[in-house]
């Protein structure tokens, strides 16, 4: 079987769409009878192989207009031409006019987002704006065009809103955890600090985590101190200045592995307000932690069957600030998490690639 997987957005700090491809890199590397052929835009975000091949396609990942006449016209006649026996494309657009079947990942919610609207006219916005609205646009044309072969989101939630833009078949499947990555990890101990792991975007709802946060007595700051994976400089720029307070601690982006181990101590904090699934849900599930997370669809799905979890309104920060006091009486989750899935998520999602390989 040869498998042509097309990411040319991705780049190395691309943070959790980076961990979709480097999951579909992993799985190539353990299918030595297959043969992988993989479009990136960043040579550094694929380990090579026997069986895997690199097409390095630098000037799609700069140009945006020009990934878009690739997509919608120019891709079909370059992919056609590596006879393929299925297309993946990892990048929320389908490549389309292709001879063979294709299964397009989509994983970003922002087109979707009907609560929250991003303003041109808000320098902090306008990237966010960009994606909600013009890049929004493309994909949902995209999905409308996209005639030959399926789709694959992480939610119900995601499938629901698809549904309204494309008639192809849609799998939703949860990425997997090794559990290797929790081995040697103290499960189920009471929290010490307040985690927010997550990336440098707007949506993510740091000011408010922090203005809550602020708000606690100094004698709880002084035992739990909120640890957050951005830098300071990423916050000004994103909500401008922030107050010196020692308690919070600014890391910037640290190693899954570090991510894992200050998790296993500490209460997951989940302010954001737009997500697709939120993986730091899930590891927290699997280390037993105790949550604090938005009251938003994907999040209440993920987490609607934990017994150490309370929710609160993203928008309030007395809402905010009252889920932090009530976690500290919460003690950790008293059963071992399981996925409900008993398959290797990566292996459904390419025992569903081979659904629509036989059925073209």
């Amino acid at each position: 079987m040869h498998y042509v997987i097309v990411d040319f957005v991705v780049r190395k700090n691309s943070g959790g769409v980076l961990s979709i491809l480097q999951d579909v890199n992993r799985y190539a590397e353990n299918h030595p009878e297959d043969s992988f052929t993989f479009i990136v835009g960043s040579e550094d975000v694929i380990t090579k192989a026997s069986n895997i091949n690199l097409i390095l396609r630098e000037d799609l990942q700069k140009n945006y207009f020009k990934r878009i006449f690739f997509d919608f016209f120019a891709g079909a006649k370059f992919i056609n031409s590596l006879n393929a026996d299925v297309v993946i494309s990892l990048q929320n657009t389908a490549i389309l006019g292709l001879n063979t079947p294709e299964m397009l990942y989509v994983h970003q919610p922002l087109p979707f987002e009907r609560n929250y609207k991003f303003s041109f006219f808000k320098a902090s916005e306008r990237k966010m704006a960009f994606y909600q609205h013009l890049v929004g646009s493309m994909i949902k044309l995209n999905l409308r065009k996209f005639n030959h072969g399926a789709i694959t989101v992480q939610t119900h939630w995601m499938k629901e809103e698809l549904n309204k833009y494309s008639q192809q078949q849609i799998f939703v499947t949860r990425p997997s955890i090794s559990n290797d990555e929790f081995k040697h990890k103290k499960i189920g101990q009471l929290g010490r600090d307040f985690f927010f792991p997550s990336t440098a975007m707007i949506y993510k709802n740091h000011k408010n985590l922090v203005e809550a946060y602020n708000g606690l007595p100094e004698e709880v700051k002084a035992s739990h101190k909120l640890i957050l994976t951005i830098t300071k400089e990423e916050y000004r720029t994103l909500y401008g200045n922030i107050s010196d307070d020692s308690y919070i601690e600014f890391t910037g982006r640290i190693p899954r592995t570090e991510v894992i181990d200050i998790l296993s101590h500490s209460f997951l904090v989940f302010p954001s307000k737009i997500e697709t699934l939120g993986l730091p849900l899930i590891e927290a599930m699997m280390l037993q932690r105790q949550i604090i997370a938005s009251n938003i669809s994907p999040v209440v799905e993920v987490t609607s069957e934990y017994d150490a979890v309370t929710y609160f309104n993203p928008d309030e920060v007395s809402s905010i600030r009252l889920a932090l006091f009530k976690c500290l009486e919460m003690p950790p989750s008293k059963k071992k998490f399981e996925e409900k899935s008993q398959s290797d998520g990566w292996q459904e999602f390419f025992k569903n690639i081979g659904e629509i390989k036989d059925a073209k």
